[in-house]
């Protein structure tokens, strides 16, 4: 599962109180810190505070959504795959 700069986005901009971005089943979702161990098995990605951390408080562009979701996405040990490759 590859993680999106829109799931970037929502980590940045929800109401979750003290977000974290997790991965749990397939799938990416924003949980509160709080709520974290009703999700057994759920991978812990990023959390808005460390993430604030890294960028600071400020609009990212497109591209640095993009690549930050691409260093997340391989950081959970979930390379997103190549594209594929145009017949010979």
């Amino acid at each position: 599962m590859a993680i999106t700069g829109r799931d970037i986005e929502r980590l940045l901009y929800t109401d979750t109180p003290d977000p974290i971005l997790v991965l749990h089943n397939g799938e990416t979702s924003i949980v509160a810190a709080a709520e974290l161990g009703r999700r057994p098995g759920a991978v812990v990605v990023c959390s808005r505070a460390e993430l604030l951390r890294r960028v600071g408080e400020r609009d990212l562009s497109e591209a640095e959504l993009s690549a930050l979701a691409a260093e997340l996405t391989s950081s959970t040990g979930h390379p997103t795959p190549p594209p594929p490759a145009w017949p010979a």
